[in-house]
């Protein structure tokens, strides 16, 4: 189901004292002692830790995480560039993010707040775990009975439930931005022109249940490439306009790559679903470039072999978090403690990497003019 919807306001981040922008942390990277990866802090506060995940890099391990597939076939493909080095994934063993930030720290416990699959990329949440008396999405601490959204609670801050508390609450907003197949047409209607819309449409979960998933798009520019004729030049008709129909495969080779055809979405979960974003984006004929479960296995495969996606890539990318403020309350059945984890709330940005700025630059360079400007509107960058 579609329906219109206008995008919930937020305080921008020159309005929050937890911005990056009024952090000294905001710039902050470390290098790991063990990797040549850097990993970089987005912000910082004295319960919390956001940090720039990279693609191809599972968030903890997990019976849902699996492990590296295809590592011959892929390799060579993982080189991910980093603003202060590189990283070769087929040369390490991998090491999920939830330990490379303890190593970061010198083996201080720290609790996910969330998760991104392997391929996305984006803002990863985490709480330092000192004193926590509670588990979050992968720690040592124990597990969140995620059902009936009730916390383990003893005396202290529990920095773990109030942030997770934060960022379940329906104010609150992760803005993902994802690489899609697709011109952003659907039978007939330019999603483009629509602003924020909704879909809500049900979804089974990991254990098959069927579970109620919102969520909110915005197709900010899509692309299509144009009919080439023999000297270079764009196809023209009989009237002497240029023809703006699709690459035609008539006298095409089946083992040519097709022309491209993307779009770049924003998208907002309100429900968390298993594969949400990827699975409603699926529904609506413009899969995720990267995406092995949900999209087009022949697509995937000419973007990995001709346009330089990187091997364990999925196009997903989480630009920005803001969450409402915490209250000592939240996340706990007995209001023991006296600490407010994150008064302020908070709002971070993570820039979109590298690896998707160049799919874009590189092989729909139009598209990527027309998004810049679109994408800082929603106070996200390159």
């Amino acid at each position: 189901m579609i329906r219109g919807a206008r995008a919930p306001l937020f305080m921008t981040p020159s309005q929050n004292s937890h911005s990056p922008n009024n952090l000294n942390t905001s710039e902050e990277s470390a290098t790991l002692p063990s990797s040549n990866t850097n990993i970089k802090i987005l912000d910082r506060g004295p319960h919390h830790l956001v940090v720039a995940k990279p693609p191809a890099v599972v968030c903890h391990h997990s019976e849902w995480a699996g492990l590296r597939k295809n590592k011959k076939k892929n390799k060579g493909q993982n080189k991910i560039i980093y603003r202060h080095g590189e990283s070769n994934l087929d040369d390490e063993e991998e090491q999920p993010m939830l330990q490379q930030v303890r190593d970061m720290l010198h083996g201080r416990r720290v609790n996910l707040i969330h998760r991104l699959d392997r391929g996305a990329s984006g803002c990863l949440l985490f709480s330092f775990a000192d004193g926590d008396h509670v588990g979050g999405c992968g720690s040592e601490l124990g597990s969140i009975d995620e059902e009936n959204r009730k916390f383990p609670t003893e005396h202290g801050p529990n920095p773990t439930a109030q942030l997770i508390q934060s960022l379940q609450n329906s104010n609150s907003i992760k803005t993902y931005v994802a690489l899609v197949r697709g011109e952003g047409i659907l039978h007939g209607e330019d999603l483009k022109t629509k602003g924020w819309f909704t879909i809500d449409r049900p979804i089974k979960d990991e254990k098959g249940r069927v579970r109620d998933a919102i969520t909110e798009f915005r197709f900010l520019a899509g692309y299509t490439a144009v009919v080439l004729d023999e000297l270079g030049s764009e196809d023209r008709g009989e009237n002497g306009l240029k023809n703006k129909t699709p690459l035609s495969f008539k006298n095409k080779s089946a083992n040519e790559p097709q022309p491209v055809r993307a779009s770049v979405v924003l998208a907002r979960p309100k429900t968390g679903r298993w594969h949400q974003i990827r699975r409603h984006l699926n529904g609506l004929s413009h899969p995720i470039l990267g995406d092995s479960t949900h999209g087009n296995s022949k697509i995937n495969r000419e973007w990995r072999e001709h346009r330089n996606m990187l091997g364990e890539r999925t196009c997903l990318h989480l630009g920005r978090v803001q969450l409402v403020p915490t209250t000592v309350s939240m996340g706990v059945e007995d209001a023991g403690s006296t600490t407010n984890v994150l008064p302020n709330g908070l709002d971070v940005t993570c820039p979109i990497p590298r690896d998707m700025h160049d799919m874009i630059a590189v092989y729909v360079p139009q598209l990527l003019e027309e998004v810049i400007p679109l994408l800082a509107e929603e106070g996200i960058t390159f």
